[in-house]
Formats: C-alpha cells, structure tokens, sequence
C-alpha cells in the first residue's frame, strides 16, 4: 500500500513486482455513537480511501461511465415505521453493486482491501455456510442443511 509522509503528505508509492498490484485500503465509515436528539434519525454508510476519502466517481467518470453510480453512498431512515434497519443484506448490496464497481473504475490495476468494524451486521455467511452457531449441540431440532466445505 502506498504511504504518506512529509508536511505535504506526499505518497510514497510501494515497490512492486513484476505482475504485483497494489492493494488499497478502502474501510467502511465508522462514526461514534452520540446521543440522540429530539428529531428523526438518518443513517449514512460510506467506504472511505486514504487516496481520494470518499469513494466516488470523479466528474470525467461520471461522464464515462454513465450506468454506474456516482458515489458508494447508502442513506437510511432507520425505523419500524420508515425504512426498516441497515442489515447485512444492506451491506452486502452496496458493495456488489456500488463499491467494487466504483473501486475497478478509480483504481483499474489495484486490488481492493475492504475492511469493516465488528458490527453483527458485517458478519454475514451464505445461508448452507457450515457456521458452527447454526449447529446442534444434541440430537433432534431443526438442522439447517449446510454445504460440505471440502
């Protein structure tokens, strides 16, 4: 991964091999917790690099690029009555259909790296995933069918 260094913060771009990409860090936006107010909540999910901040097209790929979404943006009225709660299937859409398309776009021979908090939301498995918390500890219960992993 490039570094920045210097009062500028110049990047230092890594030394590659041959045939190497760099890898990018890209981290899902993460803002502490503050109390609420008296209005109505909005929740706002981002990818973030130490490249550009904020993972968006730039004008000149808007333009090319006119079917891809300008930004890796997801806004959200969380609530029972509004638009329901961010969960795993929220994030996994964004990346699929906004993130890595915009990443490939932006950073054509770099490998992206996205990083998440420990949020229970992030912890998401395919639903025959051979997860161990999905299992019985004795017999009988429901046992969901889970693929072989070999």
């Amino acid at each position: 991964m490039s570094r920045y260094e210097g009062e500028n913060m110049d990047q230092i771009l890594p030394d590659l091999a041959e045939g190497e990409k760099e890898h990018i860090l890209a981290k899902n936006r993460e803002l502490p917790l503050r109390k609420k107010g008296n209005g109505k909540s909005i929740m706002i999910n981002k990818f973030l690099t130490e490249i550009d901040g904020r993972l968006k097209l730039k004008p000149t790929d808007i333009e090319q690029y006119p079917t891809v979404l300008a930004e890796a943006c997801e806004y959200l009225e969380p609530g029972k009555d509004r638009e329901g709660y961010w969960i795993a299937e929220n994030v996994l859409n964004q990346i699929k259909t906004k993130a890595i398309l915009i990443f490939e776009i932006l950073y054509p021979n770099c490998i992206g790296v996205f990083a998440f908090d420990n949020s229970s939301n992030h912890a998401i498995f395919a639903k025959d995933a051979l997860v161990s918390k999905r299992m019985n500890l004795n017999s009988g219960g429901l046992q969901p069918k889970m693929h072989d992993t070999y």
